[in-house]
């Protein structure tokens, strides 16, 4: 029995009908509230959506007597909303009113206190409550030194000269919207990476999974031991997963079957097709197939899975040593590599990829491939990559392949990517793969 997880399926509650004998699907609602449609997210509160309350108390921090009358005095005509007066000489007193008058809704600070000066008191406030809304009060109608102020912490200022009823009550209005836009971006960036850090944690829960996936090193030793093959792969998803992969069977004594395919798109989206395509080829290869048959199973199932414009680019071979050959079919791949006495060339990949047709049609291709010979199947991003304003293209991989054998007599994947990385330095902005399947000499 194979266990399969899925995304839940939300909706209402639908049955088939009772009378039927071939049983009832049960679609049951999303049980979960983190998964919510566009229409059902509550829109975040913007400035100027602030409900003000009908009473408001006024931390008023002011050592001068006249000037705190005349605030007092503003304040206390003013009708909605009505304002409640705390005043206090320093700051050491608002430090203290603050604790004792949890209600207090915003502060008139002045900045020329007994025991705190200029914009030191501005940060000493702000600092004992980080989520109050500050309005400095000053003698002098200084825009410089207000600009200053509002950088350290204040929401708005306010010139004593000037400070009627109506400004004051609207220096107060400002600040408290002010403060409250402040806050709600503060929220929703935290928010943000919190929600950020919890996907990079499943993302790579996801690329360990994604690497799994990967053939292993120790449960083909011993076929590979035996036919005398080499493999040598490089693997690394652009986005840290991504819609590349590659793996082999064996597929007979002396038959192994490779395949590489690359999903459109990247990340999360070709990650989840990785996984499908994973499962299809699991559940229909078989090793008497020929690999056209195979990538025709594969593409009428994909068809019905897919999304519109997304698909995959494969090629699947067979390397049967008894026969000395090679048999291929693609769907579409970049084209391998094939060196054989020393002289590499592109074989044929032309063909349909999977999920864009309902019935593709793919045939088995076959060329000798001796002991000795190579094989190298590859992503395009190797030949997609720009190098001096063009694309490195096939002409340019070829280029690397031919002065890998010159210099060194065989080609290697690490040797290729070493002079790939010159040219065309990572980070690289495609899922990149690389396998090589060699015949070793007897």
């Amino acid at each position: 029995m194979r266990a399969c997880r899925g995304p839940a399926i939300s909706g209402d509650v639908g049955l088939q009908p009772s009378g039927s004998s071939v049983g009832r699907l049960i679609t049951l609602p999303n049980r979960s509230p983190e998964w919510l449609s566009p229409d059902e997210v509550e829109p975040a509160r913007v400035a100027g959506q602030h409900a003000f309350p009908d009473a408001l108390t006024v931390l008023l921090v002011e050592d001068d007597p006249g000037d705190a009358h005349l605030v007092g005095y503003a304040l206390k005509s003013e009708r909605a909303p009505s304002f409640k007066v705390l005043h206090v000489e320093t700051l050491a007193e608002a430090v203290a009113g603050l604790k004792e008058n949890p209600e207090i809704g915003v502060v008139l600070l002045d900045l020329s206190l007994p025991d705190s000066f200029g914009l030191e008191t501005v940060t000493r406030m702000q600092a004992e409550a980080p989520r109050l809304p500050i309005v400095i009060m000053t003698g002098h109608d200084d825009p410089e030194f207000a600009a200053k102020a509002l950088e350290t912490g204040a929401q708005d200022y306010l010139v004593k000269n000037d400070a009627s009823s109506r400004t004051i009550s609207r220096a107060i209005r400002y600040a408290i919207t002010r403060k409250s836009a402040e806050l709600e971006r503060q929220s929703l960036a935290e928010r943000v990476v919190a929600q950020q850090r919890i996907l990079m944690q499943e993302v790579s829960a996801a690329r360990a999974m994604q690497f799994d996936l990967l053939p292993r090193a120790e449960r083909l030793a011993a076929p590979l031991g035996r036919m005398g093959l080499e493999i040598e792969a490089y693997f690394e998803p652009s986005s840290g997963i991504g819609g590349d992969l590659w793996g082999c069977m064996e597929a007979g004594p002396d038959r192994m079957c490779c395949y590489a395919f690359d999903f459109s798109g990247h990340g999360i989206g070709a990650a989840l097709n990785v996984f499908r395509l994973h499962a299809l080829i699991a559940e229909h290869w078989r090793p008497g197939l020929a690999p056209s048959e195979v990538l025709q199973t594969l593409g009428r199932a994909l068809n019905g899975l897919l999304r519109r414009s997304q698909f995959a680019t494969m090629l699947l071979g067979v390397i049967d040593c008894g026969r000395n050959e090679l048999s291929w079919a693609s769907a579409g791949s970049p084209p391998p590599v094939l060196v054989s006495q020393g002289q590499p060339r592109f074989l044929d990949s032309r063909g349909v990829p999977l999920g864009l047709q309902a019935t593709p049609a793919y045939r088995t291709q076959t060329v000798p491939f001796l002991p000795g010979d190579s094989l190298l199947l590859y992503s395009d991003a190797i030949t997609d990559a720009e190098v001096g304003g063009d694309s490195f293209g096939e002409a340019g991989l070829e280029d690397l392949v031919r002065r890998l054998l010159a210099e060194q007599g065989e080609m290697t994947v690490s040797g290729l990517l070493d002079l790939f990385h010159a040219v065309a330095p990572p980070p690289n902005i495609d899922d990149l793969t690389a396998v090589r399947f060699s015949r070793l000499r007897g």
